[in-house]
Protein backbone atom coordinates (compact mmCIF):
# COMPACT_ATOMS: atom_id res chain seq x y z
CA UNK A 1 0.00 0.00 0.00
CA UNK A 2 1.27 3.54 -1.12
CA UNK A 3 1.24 6.29 1.13
CA UNK A 4 1.02 9.77 -1.00
CA UNK A 5 0.83 13.49 0.05
CA UNK A 6 -0.54 15.84 -2.90
CA UNK A 7 1.93 18.61 -3.95
CA UNK A 8 -0.83 20.25 -6.37
CA UNK A 9 -4.41 19.90 -6.33
CA UNK A 10 -5.75 17.65 -9.42
CA UNK A 11 -9.36 15.66 -9.96
CA UNK A 12 -8.62 11.65 -8.98
CA UNK A 13 -10.60 9.81 -11.42
CA UNK A 14 -10.00 7.10 -9.26
CA UNK A 15 -11.51 8.03 -6.60
CA UNK A 16 -14.71 9.33 -8.30
CA UNK A 17 -13.47 12.56 -9.46
CA UNK A 18 -12.33 14.11 -6.29
CA UNK A 19 -10.42 17.26 -6.20
CA UNK A 20 -7.27 16.11 -4.07
CA UNK A 21 -6.23 18.82 -2.26
CA UNK A 22 -2.33 19.91 -1.57
CA UNK A 23 -1.26 18.51 1.79
CA UNK A 24 -3.63 15.63 1.13
CA UNK A 25 -2.55 12.26 2.52
CA UNK A 26 -3.94 9.40 0.70
CA UNK A 27 -3.27 5.59 -0.56
CA UNK A 28 -2.82 3.78 -3.48
CA UNK A 29 -2.72 -0.07 -3.84
CA UNK A 30 -1.51 0.02 -7.68
CA UNK A 31 2.12 0.41 -8.48
CA UNK A 32 1.64 1.82 -11.71
CA UNK A 33 -1.05 4.33 -10.79
CA UNK A 34 1.54 5.13 -8.69
CA UNK A 35 4.14 5.68 -10.91
CA UNK A 36 1.77 7.85 -13.14
CA UNK A 37 1.05 10.25 -10.44
CA UNK A 38 4.80 10.62 -9.36
CA UNK A 39 5.34 12.04 -12.87
CA UNK A 40 5.55 8.98 -15.22
CA UNK A 41 2.41 10.70 -17.38
CA UNK A 42 2.09 12.10 -20.74
CA UNK A 43 2.64 15.41 -19.59
CA UNK A 44 5.88 14.55 -16.95
CA UNK A 45 3.50 16.60 -13.79
CA UNK A 46 4.57 15.21 -10.48
CA UNK A 47 0.89 15.22 -8.68
CA UNK A 48 2.03 13.67 -5.39
CA UNK A 49 5.22 12.90 -3.46
CA UNK A 50 5.48 9.21 -1.90
CA UNK A 51 5.84 9.43 1.74
CA UNK A 52 5.55 5.90 2.64
CA UNK A 53 4.73 2.05 1.87
CA UNK A 54 2.68 0.17 4.39
CA UNK A 55 2.30 -3.65 4.10
CA UNK A 56 -1.02 -3.84 6.37
CA UNK A 57 -1.91 -7.48 5.17
CA UNK A 58 1.35 -8.81 6.12
CA UNK A 59 1.01 -11.15 9.13
CA UNK A 60 4.61 -10.71 10.76
CA UNK A 61 6.54 -12.53 13.16
CA UNK A 62 8.58 -11.77 16.07
CA UNK A 63 9.09 -8.70 17.68
CA UNK A 64 9.07 -5.10 16.63
CA UNK A 65 11.97 -4.19 14.49
CA UNK A 66 12.65 -0.18 13.42
CA UNK A 67 15.51 0.35 11.12
CA UNK A 68 16.72 4.15 10.88
CA UNK A 69 18.64 6.03 8.18
CA UNK A 70 18.59 9.54 7.79
CA UNK A 71 18.80 9.82 4.11
CA UNK A 72 18.41 7.04 1.44
CA UNK A 73 19.97 7.88 -1.94
CA UNK A 74 19.12 6.36 -5.27
CA UNK A 75 21.95 4.33 -4.84
CA UNK A 76 24.22 2.78 -2.34
CA UNK A 77 25.84 0.18 -0.14
CA UNK A 78 23.54 1.01 3.05
CA UNK A 79 20.80 0.79 0.78
CA UNK A 80 22.02 -2.43 -0.90
CA UNK A 81 22.04 -3.80 2.84
CA UNK A 82 18.67 -2.65 3.57
CA UNK A 83 16.81 -4.43 0.71
CA UNK A 84 19.06 -7.44 1.18
CA UNK A 85 18.62 -7.31 4.57
CA UNK A 86 14.50 -6.61 4.50
CA UNK A 87 14.49 -9.29 1.80
CA UNK A 88 15.92 -12.22 3.79
CA UNK A 89 14.08 -11.55 6.71
CA UNK A 90 10.76 -10.42 4.72
CA UNK A 91 8.74 -12.52 7.24
CA UNK A 92 9.60 -10.21 10.32
CA UNK A 93 8.15 -6.85 11.55
CA UNK A 94 10.73 -4.73 9.84
CA UNK A 95 9.82 -1.16 9.41
CA UNK A 96 12.82 1.59 8.10
CA UNK A 97 12.36 4.83 9.01
CA UNK A 98 14.03 7.86 7.38
CA UNK A 99 13.86 11.78 7.49
CA UNK A 100 14.68 11.86 3.87
CA UNK A 101 14.17 9.21 0.41
CA UNK A 102 14.62 9.13 -2.70
CA UNK A 103 11.24 7.90 -4.28
CA UNK A 104 12.73 5.25 -6.51
CA UNK A 105 14.54 3.71 -3.65
CA UNK A 106 11.93 3.73 -1.39
CA UNK A 107 9.69 1.78 -4.24
CA UNK A 108 12.75 -1.00 -4.17
CA UNK A 109 12.82 -1.10 -0.73
CA UNK A 110 9.01 -1.31 0.05
CA UNK A 111 8.72 -4.77 -2.05
CA UNK A 112 9.53 -6.22 1.85
CA UNK A 113 9.35 -4.37 4.29
CA UNK A 114 7.55 -1.04 5.31
CA UNK A 115 9.29 1.93 4.92
CA UNK A 116 8.39 5.99 5.62
CA UNK A 117 9.86 9.30 6.33
CA UNK A 118 9.45 10.45 10.26
CA UNK A 119 7.57 13.21 11.31
CA UNK A 120 9.91 15.39 13.93
CA UNK A 121 7.36 15.37 16.56
CA UNK A 122 6.41 11.42 15.95
CA UNK A 123 6.83 9.22 19.39
CA UNK A 124 7.19 5.57 18.36
CA UNK A 125 7.94 2.60 19.81
CA UNK A 126 9.20 -0.71 19.80
CA UNK A 127 11.42 -3.95 20.43
CA UNK A 128 14.60 -3.66 18.43
CA UNK A 129 15.82 -0.47 16.86
CA UNK A 130 18.75 -0.84 14.41
CA UNK A 131 20.66 2.54 14.23
CA UNK A 132 22.48 3.08 10.78
CA UNK A 133 23.79 6.87 11.08
CA UNK A 134 26.59 7.14 13.63
CA UNK A 135 25.14 10.44 15.59
CA UNK A 136 21.02 9.63 16.61
CA UNK A 137 20.69 11.52 19.46
CA UNK A 138 18.04 13.37 17.80
CA UNK A 139 15.82 10.39 16.87
CA UNK A 140 16.73 8.55 20.28
CA UNK A 141 14.42 11.05 21.49
CA UNK A 142 11.30 9.79 19.28
CA UNK A 143 11.98 6.15 19.23
CA UNK A 144 11.60 4.05 22.36
CA UNK A 145 12.92 0.23 22.15
CA UNK A 146 13.51 -2.22 24.98
CA UNK A 147 17.01 -2.94 23.01
CA UNK A 148 19.24 -0.37 20.56
CA UNK A 149 21.62 -0.79 18.09
CA UNK A 150 24.59 1.13 16.38
CA UNK A 151 25.57 -0.22 13.04
CA UNK A 152 28.91 1.08 11.69
CA UNK A 153 28.76 0.59 7.87
CA UNK A 154 32.04 2.57 7.61
CA UNK A 155 35.99 2.75 8.35
CA UNK A 156 35.65 5.52 10.88
CA UNK A 157 39.55 5.72 10.09
CA UNK A 158 38.76 6.42 6.46
CA UNK A 159 35.89 8.63 6.76
CA UNK A 160 37.61 10.45 9.20
CA UNK A 161 40.91 11.17 6.78
CA UNK A 162 38.43 11.10 3.37
CA UNK A 163 35.96 14.05 4.79
CA UNK A 164 38.86 15.94 6.97
CA UNK A 165 36.91 15.34 10.14
CA UNK A 166 39.95 16.02 11.95
CA UNK A 167 43.43 14.24 12.97
CA UNK A 168 41.99 13.53 16.54
CA UNK A 169 38.85 12.42 15.67
CA UNK A 170 36.86 10.28 17.94
CA UNK A 171 33.45 8.93 17.61
CA UNK A 172 31.37 8.70 21.04
CA UNK A 173 28.46 5.85 21.78
CA UNK A 174 25.70 7.72 23.30
CA UNK A 175 24.47 6.26 26.13
CA UNK A 176 20.76 4.90 25.02
CA UNK A 177 22.81 2.03 22.73
CA UNK A 178 23.37 -1.13 24.34
CA UNK A 179 25.82 -2.94 21.57
CA UNK A 180 27.59 -1.74 18.14
CA UNK A 181 27.32 -3.97 15.13
CA UNK A 182 30.15 -3.73 12.70
CA UNK A 183 29.79 -4.82 9.34
CA UNK A 184 33.26 -6.48 8.69
CA UNK A 185 36.50 -6.29 11.12
CA UNK A 186 37.48 -3.27 9.41
CA UNK A 187 35.01 -1.16 10.52
CA UNK A 188 35.55 -2.67 13.86
CA UNK A 189 39.01 -2.19 13.77
CA UNK A 190 37.64 1.59 13.24
CA UNK A 191 35.37 1.94 16.04
CA UNK A 192 37.82 0.74 18.23
CA UNK A 193 40.53 3.06 17.17
CA UNK A 194 38.50 5.77 16.72
CA UNK A 195 35.72 5.24 19.63
CA UNK A 196 37.59 3.28 22.08
CA UNK A 197 34.60 0.56 21.83
CA UNK A 198 33.80 -2.97 21.13
CA UNK A 199 31.82 -4.62 18.83
CA UNK A 200 30.51 -7.62 17.36
CA UNK A 201 31.05 -7.91 13.52
CA UNK A 202 28.33 -9.74 11.35
CA UNK A 203 29.07 -9.46 7.75
CA UNK A 204 26.46 -7.70 5.60
CA UNK A 205 23.87 -10.26 3.80
CA UNK A 206 24.24 -11.28 0.20
CA UNK A 207 21.38 -11.09 -1.60
CA UNK A 208 22.05 -15.16 -3.44
CA UNK A 209 18.92 -15.02 -5.71
CA UNK A 210 21.29 -13.56 -8.65
CA UNK A 211 21.11 -16.81 -9.42
CA UNK A 212 17.94 -16.96 -10.67
CA UNK A 213 17.99 -13.25 -12.09
CA UNK A 214 16.01 -13.29 -15.10
CA UNK A 215 17.17 -9.73 -16.20
CA UNK A 216 18.85 -9.40 -19.82
CA UNK A 217 21.23 -6.78 -20.89
CA UNK A 218 20.36 -5.59 -24.79
CA UNK A 219 22.24 -3.00 -26.89
CA UNK A 220 21.60 -0.81 -29.69
CA UNK A 221 24.08 0.74 -32.19
CA UNK A 222 22.08 2.92 -34.40
CA UNK A 223 20.82 6.58 -35.27
CA UNK A 224 17.91 7.90 -32.74
CA UNK A 225 15.87 8.38 -35.85
CA UNK A 226 12.41 7.29 -36.95
CA UNK A 227 13.42 4.78 -39.84
CA UNK A 228 15.92 3.52 -37.63
CA UNK A 229 13.20 2.26 -35.42
CA UNK A 230 13.73 4.20 -31.96
CA UNK A 231 10.00 4.58 -31.19
CA UNK A 232 9.69 0.68 -31.79
CA UNK A 233 12.59 0.70 -29.06
CA UNK A 234 10.43 2.59 -27.02
CA UNK A 235 7.26 0.33 -27.71
CA UNK A 236 9.29 -3.03 -27.00
CA UNK A 237 10.97 -1.54 -23.40
CA UNK A 238 7.38 -0.93 -22.12
CA UNK A 239 6.26 -4.38 -23.58
CA UNK A 240 8.98 -5.82 -21.68
CA UNK A 241 8.26 -3.91 -18.39
CA UNK A 242 4.61 -4.85 -18.34
CA UNK A 243 5.83 -7.76 -18.43
CA UNK A 244 7.62 -7.45 -15.39
CA UNK A 245 10.95 -8.46 -17.39
CA UNK A 246 14.41 -6.82 -15.50
CA UNK A 247 16.95 -5.37 -18.16
CA UNK A 248 19.14 -3.18 -18.97
CA UNK A 249 19.66 -1.22 -22.54
CA UNK A 250 22.78 0.62 -23.76
CA UNK A 251 21.69 3.01 -26.31
CA UNK A 252 24.48 3.59 -28.08
CA UNK A 253 22.75 7.24 -30.03
CA UNK A 254 22.70 10.54 -29.87
CA UNK A 255 18.64 11.88 -29.22
CA UNK A 256 18.87 14.80 -30.93
CA UNK A 257 17.56 13.61 -34.27
CA UNK A 258 14.81 11.22 -32.07
CA UNK A 259 11.01 12.17 -31.82
CA UNK A 260 10.50 14.64 -28.33
CA UNK A 261 8.11 12.19 -26.99
CA UNK A 262 10.69 9.26 -27.43
CA UNK A 263 13.20 11.00 -26.02
CA UNK A 264 11.20 11.81 -22.65
CA UNK A 265 9.82 8.11 -22.78
CA UNK A 266 13.76 7.02 -22.96
CA UNK A 267 14.48 9.45 -19.71
CA UNK A 268 11.48 8.34 -17.63
CA UNK A 269 12.77 4.40 -17.84
CA UNK A 270 15.70 3.93 -15.72
CA UNK A 271 16.10 0.97 -17.93
CA UNK A 272 17.83 3.01 -21.00
CA UNK A 273 21.35 3.36 -20.69
CA UNK A 274 22.68 6.23 -23.27
CA UNK A 275 25.71 5.59 -24.54
CA UNK A 276 27.38 8.39 -26.30
CA UNK A 277 28.24 7.20 -29.79
CA UNK A 278 31.87 6.34 -30.73
CA UNK A 279 33.65 3.66 -32.87
CA UNK A 280 34.53 2.05 -29.45
CA UNK A 281 31.16 1.01 -28.60
CA UNK A 282 31.48 -2.08 -30.06
CA UNK A 283 33.35 -3.32 -28.19
CA UNK A 284 30.04 -3.59 -25.03
CA UNK A 285 28.68 -5.38 -27.95
CA UNK A 286 30.36 -8.84 -26.23
CA UNK A 287 28.86 -8.37 -22.96
CA UNK A 288 25.21 -8.20 -24.06
CA UNK A 289 22.45 -10.59 -24.56
CA UNK A 290 21.08 -9.23 -27.50
CA UNK A 291 21.68 -6.66 -30.45
CA UNK A 292 18.61 -5.00 -31.13
CA UNK A 293 18.17 -3.48 -34.27
CA UNK A 294 14.20 -2.36 -35.16
CA UNK A 295 14.59 0.03 -38.62
CA UNK A 296 11.99 -0.01 -41.29
CA UNK A 297 14.42 -1.48 -43.46
CA UNK A 298 18.14 -1.99 -43.82
CA UNK A 299 20.29 -3.34 -47.22
CA UNK A 300 23.19 -5.15 -44.98
CA UNK A 301 22.95 -3.96 -41.35
CA UNK A 302 26.58 -4.12 -40.22
CA UNK A 303 25.96 -4.03 -36.56
CA UNK A 304 23.31 -6.98 -36.54
CA UNK A 305 27.08 -9.03 -37.94
CA UNK A 306 29.32 -7.78 -36.00
CA UNK A 307 27.26 -9.12 -33.04
CA UNK A 308 27.35 -12.19 -34.93
CA UNK A 309 30.53 -12.68 -35.19
CA UNK A 310 31.02 -11.95 -31.18
CA UNK A 311 28.56 -15.01 -30.76
CA UNK A 312 26.07 -12.65 -29.74
CA UNK A 313 22.43 -13.00 -30.82
CA UNK A 314 19.90 -10.33 -32.61
CA UNK A 315 16.42 -9.25 -32.37
CA UNK A 316 15.82 -7.93 -35.78
CA UNK A 317 12.33 -5.93 -37.54
CA UNK A 318 11.00 -8.11 -39.85
CA UNK A 319 12.70 -6.15 -43.28
CA UNK A 320 13.60 -8.06 -46.28
CA UNK A 321 17.79 -8.27 -45.21
CA UNK A 322 16.87 -9.54 -42.19
CA UNK A 323 15.10 -12.57 -43.06
CA UNK A 324 18.56 -13.47 -45.00
CA UNK A 325 20.06 -12.99 -41.41
CA UNK A 326 18.01 -14.16 -38.54
CA UNK A 327 17.60 -18.14 -38.21
CA UNK A 328 15.01 -17.30 -35.40
CA UNK A 329 15.73 -19.24 -32.36
CA UNK A 330 19.19 -19.90 -33.78
CA UNK A 331 21.23 -17.08 -33.83
CA UNK A 332 17.99 -14.64 -32.73
CA UNK A 333 14.55 -13.47 -33.31
CA UNK A 334 12.71 -11.64 -35.73
CA UNK A 335 9.88 -9.56 -35.13
CA UNK A 336 7.04 -7.79 -36.93
CA UNK A 337 6.86 -3.98 -37.52
CA UNK A 338 4.00 -3.31 -35.00
CA UNK A 339 5.63 -5.40 -32.70
CA UNK A 340 2.54 -7.91 -32.55
CA UNK A 341 4.34 -10.93 -32.36
CA UNK A 342 6.86 -9.93 -29.65
CA UNK A 343 7.30 -13.44 -28.01
CA UNK A 344 8.54 -11.64 -24.79
CA UNK A 345 9.10 -15.07 -23.29
CA UNK A 346 11.38 -16.99 -25.96
CA UNK A 347 13.72 -13.69 -25.71
CA UNK A 348 13.73 -13.63 -22.15
CA UNK A 349 14.08 -17.44 -21.15
CA UNK A 350 15.33 -19.20 -24.61
CA UNK A 351 18.19 -16.54 -25.69
CA UNK A 352 19.99 -18.50 -28.58
CA UNK A 353 23.40 -20.16 -27.50
CA UNK A 354 26.34 -21.26 -29.87
CA UNK A 355 25.44 -18.32 -32.29
CA UNK A 356 27.29 -18.12 -35.43
CA UNK A 357 27.27 -16.20 -38.58
CA UNK A 358 28.33 -16.75 -42.16
CA UNK A 359 30.83 -14.32 -43.88
CA UNK A 360 29.32 -13.77 -47.15
CA UNK A 361 31.44 -11.47 -48.77
CA UNK A 362 33.27 -12.87 -52.20
CA UNK A 363 37.09 -11.37 -52.12
CA UNK A 364 37.62 -12.59 -55.25
CA UNK A 365 35.01 -10.28 -57.42
CA UNK A 366 37.07 -7.91 -55.40
CA UNK A 367 40.24 -8.73 -56.87
CA UNK A 368 38.66 -8.76 -60.19
CA UNK A 369 37.23 -5.11 -59.08
CA UNK A 370 40.96 -4.01 -58.97
CA UNK A 371 42.53 -5.52 -62.01
CA UNK A 372 39.08 -4.07 -63.83
CA UNK A 373 38.07 -7.34 -64.60
CA UNK A 374 34.38 -7.74 -63.82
Amino acid sequence: MYVLRTRQKFIDLERKNKTSQVGEVFRVEDEQRVKTLLGNNPGGRKYVDLIGIEHPEKKAKGPKIIIYQGHLFYIGGIETFLYNFTKHYKDRDITIICNDVDENQMMHLGKYASIREIDGNEKLECDVLILGNYDCAGILRQIRAKKVYQMIHGDLRGLAKSLHWGENYRWRKDSHIDKIIAVSDTAADGVRECGGEESEVIYNILDNDYKNDDGLEFITLSRATAEKGINRIVQMAKEFKRAGKHFIWFLCCSLTQADPRAVRDIKSMPEFVIVPPTQDNRLLVKSCDYLVQLSDTESFCYSAYEALQRGVPVILTDFPEAQKIVEPGKNGYLVSMDLSDLDIDKIFNHKPTNVSYVDRCDYDKWEKVFKGEL
